[in-house]
């Protein structure tokens, strides 16, 4: 096959394949890890003497600060076994006890790096209009656990979003007023909370630090709250499971994912058939986690944007209709 290389060996067949790109945070020397778990599409490694995951994806994935993805998308990654070593030497990432292997060599870096959001901007009002009704859509269509309207009305929606309701609440104007202390304690009530590889209390958190890097810009009382949240936040990240904390801990130093990065760049060219595009690959992410991230993203764009904010504090003036509020 024209997309790797076979040799056999004593009876072996060995696999090689390419990665077309490495996020940013993964090691670009010699380095050993254990796989840590196992899925269709991924397999994440816990590298030796530190507390932090790389992934390895197939082609049809988006890129990853920790990711390294394959320029195939039928790799046999399943093949692999949690607890198996790896080590990177010379560019060649190989599994102990296994014939497959990973050309490092000649990928390209990548840099996850968000752009500047004016959100004053009518382009991107209506852009976030667009995009938080898609949201809605999607989440009402699979009848997820977590619908993003259902967030300010807190005696409706399901369990768990009624759970993270009264915690998204208070975090949008502790936020708003800088107060670091009532924003730590809203997010701590939200890290670990709901079902899943990445819970939906993480997956909103993350997305709404998407935001805020986004929309701070060069303003310093910005960036010093961003700082100081991320910084607490990764205390609390060990009150959630290693890939979740992983995602948190790029987070909070301003790296996310191709899909989450792409939306925020469609959002800003304000282009409705790219942004339609680029939503619909970003929401379907996973089971919910995408549509979890992009629920984060959207309020937390909002925070900060003078001609937004009013909307969200205080909390009890949100109508039911909370997308309505916001559509140009």
């Amino acid at each position: 096959m024209c997309y790797r290389k076979r040799w056999l060996e004593i009876g072996h067949i060995f696999m090689q394949f390419n990665a077309v790109s490495i996020g940013s945070a993964v090691p670009q020397d010699d380095f050993d890890a254990v796989i840590q778990s196992v899925f269709d599409s991924s397999v994440n490694l816990r590298l030796a003497h530190e507390n932090r995951l790389i992934t390895v994806l197939i082609s049809d994935q988006y890129e990853l600060p920790q990711g390294i993805r394959l320029d195939v998308k039928n790799a046999p990654l399943q093949s692999l076994t949690v607890g198996l070593h790896a080590a990177c030497r010379g560019g060649i990432l190989r599994f102990d006890s296994s014939p497959l292997s990973i050309n490092l060599r000649g990928a390209s870096i990548w840099e996850a790096q968000l752009p500047i959001i004016d959100i004053t901007k009518p382009i991107i009002k209506q852009a976030w209009s667009i995009t938080w009704q898609a949201l809605n859509r999607q989440q009402r269509l699979k009848q997820t656990d977590l619908i993003a309207d259902d967030l300010f009305q807190s005696d409706k929606g399901s369990l768990l979003t009624r759970k993270l309701s009264q915690s998204v609440l208070d975090l949008l104007p502790a936020t708003k007023r800088f107060d670091i202390e009532a924003s730590v304690e809203a997010a701590r009530k939200m890290i670990g909370l709901g079902p899943g590889v990445t819970p939906a209390g993480d997956d909103i958190l993350i997305g709404y630090l998407a935001g805020l890097w986004s929309t701070a810009g060069e303003d310093k009382e910005k960036s010093a709250f961003i700082e100081s949240f991320g910084k607490a936040l990764l205390q609390l990240a060990d009150q959630t499971n290693e890939i979740s904390r992983t995602y948190l801990y790029h987070a909070i130093h301003g790296q996310f994912s191709g899909s989450l990065i792409n939306l925020v760049n469609a959002i800003v060219s304000g282009e409705k058939e790219q942004l339609l595009s680029t939503a619909k690959d970003a929401l379907r992410v996973g089971h919910s986690s995408g549509m979890d991230s992009v629920t984060g993203l959207l309020i937390s764009l909002a925070v900060w944007g003078s001609h937004l904010a009013s909307y969200l504090t205080p909390p009890s003036s949100l109508s039911s209709d909370f997308s309505s509020r916001f559509t140009v």
